[in-house]
């Protein structure tokens, strides 16, 4: 399960077969890497000419790719707010869950 969310998560692998495309929304690591990238492209990225961000530098080597436009060309998606909230979302929901089903066991059976 672990290979699979990480598989899933984007990082690793960007070109996800269309049938598992909803697998990237329940993995946690979608949201870790999409959260890293909106943090560290936050200010202007300035063209180098290497031809990676070809159609918003036009092969030049002088000026600057906006961060909107470099998370669009990423596919990052949400806020860092949103990302940082769905992992504690993440950790938190299936502690909840189990101690809800702790709470529903007779407390004779608990021993």
């Amino acid at each position: 399960v672990g290979l699979a969310t990480m598989l899933l998560g984007g990082f690793f692998v960007t070109n996800i077969p269309a049938f598992l495309t909803w697998g990237r929304y329940l993995s946690p690591f979608k949201y870790a890497f999409d959260a890293a990238q909106a943090i560290i492209f936050q200010e202007n990225i300035p063209c180098d000419g290497s031809g990676v961000l070809e159609e918003f530098c036009g092969g030049r080597d002088e000026g600057y790719v906006t961060p909107d436009e470099l998370q669009e060309f990423l596919g990052v998606q949400g806020t860092v707010g949103f990302n940082v909230g769905m992992l504690i979302l993440y950790s938190c929901l299936p502690r909840y869950i189990a101690y809800l089903a702790l709470r529903m066991k007779k407390s004779g059976d608990r021993d």
